[in-house]
């Protein structure tokens, strides 16, 4: 059974931009699926399509087989919080601390912030961010407040991690580290959709990658 399943999705916007173009896509548990493609081919708007920012103009999306049209909004909501996003724009807090941001969110999910103090701590030492535990986002540099999102996402240890253009303004070295915890995240077996076109990451060879072009899925291999 697959972990969420596309069929038939077609995406237009007003008057009649087809931004995406009959996508049939299964994504299984466990997967780490690369979707890569050029700016404007649709990327960021599947993956809004998946977490539910955005609905289709037409076709449907299952989880787990359950249509999400048949999903209210208050139960995908709490199912949302078992999910990691890595927004492509940040969707954090400028006037809170790092702390703070990385904190609301793991309370939102439920965990209790007795055992995650030290992983926080940790995380921002692996991104050289602890000295800037109490600083407010609006603070940092945009490659920072990345990061800052980042951590954010992959403390939650989330059964479902979605990742959009993750590295966009990053060092190599944080890109390496990224794909480094991502990896660690996809051993425990969580399941990892991320959109990019970062070379560096692709090169790398890592799991399934899908190609999108003009919305439309061109085509799709596997890497071992």
């Amino acid at each position: 059974m697959s972990f969420i399943r596309l069929e038939k999705i077609n995406k237009i916007y007003p008057p009649y931009f087809r931004a995406l173009v009959n996508i049939n896509l299964e994504i299984e548990k466990g997967d780490f699926l690369l979707i890569t493609g050029p700016t404007g081919a649709g990327k960021t708007t599947l993956l809004k399509l998946i977490y539910r920012e955005e609905k289709p103009s037409h076709g449907e999306i299952f989880i787990k087989n359950k249509p999400y049209s048949k999903i209210k909004e208050k139960e995908f909501r709490k199912l949302r919080q078992r999910w990691g996003i890595i927004f492509q724009d940040g969707k954090l807090f400028e006037d809170l601390s790092v702390y703070e941001n990385i904190k609301l969110s793991l309370v939102l999910a439920e965990k209790k912030m007795r055992d995650m103090k030290h992983r926080i701590y940790e995380f921002l030492e692996r991104f050289n961010l602890l000295l800037k535990i109490n600083k407010k986002i609006k603070e940092l540099s945009g490659g920072e407040q990345q990061k800052v999102g980042v951590i954010r996402a992959i403390l939650k240890d989330p059964e479902f991690l979605i990742a959009d253009e993750p590295t966009g303004n990053l060092d190599p070295m944080s890109i390496y580290e990224i794909i480094n915890i991502l990896k660690e995240l996809h051993q425990k077996g969580t399941t990892i959709v991320l959109a990019t076109h970062d070379p560096t990451i692709l090169n790398l060879k890592i799991g399934k990658l899908i190609t999108l072009e003009k919305g439309e899925l061109i085509e799709g291999c596997y890497f071992l």
